[in-house]
C-alpha cells in the first residue's frame, strides 16, 4: 500500500478491540443517529474501530432467496449471495454500471471541491446531503429557465488530504437553444452551496469539461473513478498489531457515506422487473471458495451453511454469482 505514503490524512494506532464496537451499538436505535450524537473526541474513537467491523464483515456474508416476476407475470425463485463491498471485493460491485442503457447525449464532467475552512468532519458527514440539494437546485434552474432536464452519474472521491470532492458526468440530451458553456458553470457554482446559502468553495473550485457523445466511454470513465477509490477508500493496513488508515476511510464509515448516485431516470430501468428478497442467514466466504473451486461436492457446501431453506437451492446460481467476487478477492 505504497499510496498511504502520498496521502496526508493517514493516521496510525493500535488495532481495537472488537468487543469496543459491540458495547457502542449496544441498544442503540440507529447506527447513524447514534454517530451524529458523538462530539468530534468521541466520532473520531469510535471511526477507529473500522478494521475490527471490516474484518468481522469480511468473514460472513448474507444469504437470500430471491423472487424476481417477469412481464408475464411468471415467477421465479433464486438463491443469491450477497458478499458486502469492502476493499478485498471491490473491483466488481460497480460493474453492473456496464449493462446501464445511458441516453444519447453530449456528456459533460463537473468537478466540486470543497473549501479548506470547513472541517473535515463536517465536510464528510454532510457530503452526500448538499450533493443532493446541489442537484436538485441544477434540475430546478434548467427546467424553469430551458425546459430542459438534466440525467447524471456522481461519485465521490478523497483527495490527497483527505477532503471529499465530487465528479457528476451529466447530459441534457441535445442541443439547448441559449443554454452557453459559461451559463452552465454559473448555473452550478450558483448551486453549490451549504444548507444557509454559503458557498462551498470559490468560482475556480468548480470545473467543467466536455467528454463526448460514446456513452461507453461515460461509462469506463465512470467506473474508473469508483474503482480507484474503492481501491483507496477502504484499506487498511495492519502491521505489528498497529493501523495505519486514511482518516477519510474512518470518517466516511462512520457516516455511511454513498460513494455513487444517478438519476432517477436510470433507476427506472433498473426497476422495470418487480424483485423481493427474503434474508436466510449468513455464510462463510471460506466455504463459498472451497464450493467455487470444487474442493468438495455441492451436499456438503449446503450442509455447511447451518440454516434452513436450502434444499431447493440451484447448484448453478450460486456458483454464477459467487465466481466473480471470489476470483477477485484472491487476486
Amino acid at each position: 500500500m505504497k499510496w498511504l505514503d502520498k496521502c496526508k490524512d493517514v493516521i496510525e494506532y493500535p488495532y481495537p478491540d472488537p468487543n469496543d464496537l459491540r458495547l457502542s451499538l449496544l441498544n442503540q436505535k440507529g447506527f447513524l443517529e447514534y454517530v451524529r450524537s458523538l462530539n468530534e473526541e468521541e466520532l473520531l474513537n469510535f471511526a477507529k474501530l473500522y478494521p475490527a467491523w471490516r474484518d468481522q464483515r469480511l468473514r460472513k456474508c448474507a444469504v437470500l432467496k430471491f423472487k424476481s416476476m417477469n412481464e408475464l407475470g411468471e415467477e421465479k425463485i433464486e438463491y443469491r449471495v450477497y458478499i458486502p463491498k469492502l476493499r478485498a471485493l471491490r473491483r466488481t460491485y460497480y460493474y453492473w454500471i456496464k449493462d446501464l442503457e445511458l441516453p444519447k447525449g453530449f456528456y459533460r464532467l463537473i468537478t466540486l471541491t470543497l473549501q479548506r475552512k470547513i472541517s473535515i468532519i463536517e465536510a464528510w458527514k454532510n457530503i452526500n446531503r448538499w450533493i443532493s440539494s446541489c442537484l436538485h437546485r441544477v434540475r430546478t434552474k434548467l427546467k424553469r429557465r430551458y425546459r430542459v432536464d438534466i440525467h447524471y452519474l456522481w461519485t465521490i472521491e478523497s483527495h490527497k488530504d483527505g477532503y471529499p470532492h465530487v465528479h457528476i458526468l451529466f447530459s441534457l440530451g441535445g442541443f439547448v437553444k441559449g443554454l452557453v458553456f459559461e451559463e452552465l458553470l454559473r448555473i452550478f457554482q450558483e448551486s453549490w452551496v451549504d444548507d444557509e446559502g454559503n458557498r462551498l468553495c470559490a468560482d475556480q473550485g468548480v470545473d467543467i469539461r466536455y467528454i463526448g457523445k460514446d456513452v461507453e466511454k461515460v461509462k469506463e470513465y465512470i467506473l474508473k473513478y469508483l474503482v480507484k477509490e474503492h481501491d483507496k477508500t477502504w484499506g487498511v493496513k495492519v502491521e505489528g498489531g498497529l493501523v495505519r488508515v486514511r482518516l477519510s476511510t474512518l470518517l466516511a464509515w462512520a457516516f455511511r457515506v454513498r460513494f455513487f448516485g444517478m438519476s432517477q431516470k436510470f433507476k427506472r430501468a433498473i426497476r422495470a422487473k418487480y424483485y423481493s428478497y427474503e434474508f436466510l442467514g449468513k455464510t462463510s466466504v471460506y466455504w463459498l471458495w472451497r464450493f467455487v473451486f470444487n474442493v468438495f461436492d455441492f451436499t456438503i457446501f449446503k450442509e455447511r451453511l447451518y440454516f434452513r431453506g436450502f434444499e431447493k437451492v440451484d447448484e448453478q446460481s450460486i456458483s454464477r454469482l459467487c465466481c466473480p467476487y471470489l476470483t477477485s478477492s484472491l487476486n
